[in-house]
């Protein structure tokens, strides 16, 4: 029996563990993604909430544990983090770039001191001191200043291109070297979100400083969400997966298989395309990345939402498939509250085979923020994701 061919529509985490697990099971897979989603703009921190309190043991199976090992990016399990605004937070896993607060609890941190307009080091460790965690385990905070700016326009950059920056093994050596000399007897080095763009280049910085040296979390667009994309894409390369940039306009099913429609950017024209596969799994997002779309329907004279691209899949709200809103003559969207960006999304069951017209839509999978009333954190994307591949390969014809 030749390989399968399974399509995934989407480059975040979910799509990403989906695209790994389908992998691993001998499946030829194709990645099309468009632009950056949620998962690109993370903070670097892996979620912690009240879902994930109760799903953590099941999100975190052996195959989500592989996934994230593979990834070569975060360490899974409860961990405190600093935000830039000050903030003490837990998570359950980080980027690996990010400082784990937990084991330096009554020690001394120092703050790097670098005149950054986005980086204000005195109010962060102020209000890091002022933490209840610091009062609490009688850590201290405290501002060292580090001359890690060389031209002025430097201070004005984005985070993002901040950390470029220390991506080229010359200018992180020089970092190393102005926080080992600068520390005095502090235990460890919180610096803003600079430690490169790649994946690796915090553990470069870690073996030439001697002590604990992390960022805070980035800024939506920050270093963290580069690491996610460099690390997905060396992947997904290493996993033989093919991936391909362009915008999918409609998903239509022909017989026992599937015809995705896209457009590619080529240059200045804009090109239709399209493949043919054995099954797909939908991971564009939710309402925040676009994978889900607010429409209005004159005719109905009501709001609704649907897919950016036409499929046979049903969106429900709060367990009702179909478009659901209100009209200047019935309830609004205003009266579920905003929580209804999260609780919106494809009708699918608990392994993601997505439903239409009551049925299920043979080889149509869904995961991560796309999902119905699913918690939209980076454990239920993996698992998620891991779920729907699954879910494919069991398909008899794949």
């Amino acid at each position: 029996m030749s390989a399968p061919n399974v399509a995934v529509i989407g480059g975040g985490v979910a799509g990403t563990a989906a695209a790994w697990m389908l992998a691993r099971g001998g499946a030829k897979v194709r990645v099309i993604h468009d632009r950056a989603g949620s998962s690109a703009l993370y903070s670097g921190a892996v979620d912690d909430d009240e879902h994930d309190a109760a799903l953590r043991d099941a999100a975190l199976t052996r195959e989500a544990r592989a996934f994230s090992d593979a990834l070569g990016l975060w360490t899974l399990g409860p961990t405190t983090l600093a935000t830039r605004e000050g903030v003490v937070r837990a998570a359950s896993g980080a980027d690996r770039a990010l400082l784990a607060l937990e084991p330096l609890a009554g020690k001394h941190v120092a703050v790097a001191d670098v005149p950054r307009d986005d980086w204000d080091s005195p109010l962060l460790a102020s209000a890091l001191s002022a933490s209840p965690w610091a009062e609490r385990t009688r850590t201290r905070f405290s501002l060292v200043a580090v001359s890690a700016l060389r031209r002025g326009h430097e201070r004005r950059i984005t985070s993002h291109d901040f950390a470029a920056l220390h991506d080229e093994p010359e200018r992180l050596a020089s970092l190393a070297t102005l926080l080992e000399t600068s520390r005095g007897d502090h235990d460890a080095w919180l610096v803003g979100p600079w430690l490169g763009t790649l994946p690796n280049t915090a553990e470069s910085l870690r073996r030439n400083v001697s002590v604990p040296v992390g960022e805070t979390a980035s800024f939506v667009g920050g270093a963290a969400g580069a690491r996610f994309e460099n690390a997905r894409d060396a992947l997904l390369a290493s996993s033989s997966v093919e991936t391909a940039r362009a915008r999918v306009t409609a998903l239509e099913p022909q017989g026992e298989r599937w015809v995705i429609r896209f457009e590619n950017d080529d240059g200045d024209v804009l090109r239709a395309d399209e493949v043919e596969t054995d099954a797909v799994v939908l991971a564009t997002g939710g309402v925040a990345a676009g994978g889900i779309a607010l429409v209005w329907d004159p005719v109905r004279g009501a709001h609704g939402f649907r897919l950016p691209f036409d499929a046979p899949a049903a969106v429900a709200l709060d367990g009702e498939p179909g478009e659901t809103g209100g009209s200047l003559y019935g309830p609004g969207l205003d009266g579920r509250g905003l929580g209804v960006l999260e609780r919106v999304g494809v009708h699918a069951d608990a392994r993601g085979a997505v439903f239409r017209t009551g049925e299920r839509s043979a080889g149509l999978f869904v995961a991560g923020d796309a999902l119905a009333a699913r918690p939209r954190t980076i454990l239920e994307a993996v698992r998620s994701g891991v779920e729907a591949a699954r879910g494919a390969l069991l398909l008899g014809h794949v």
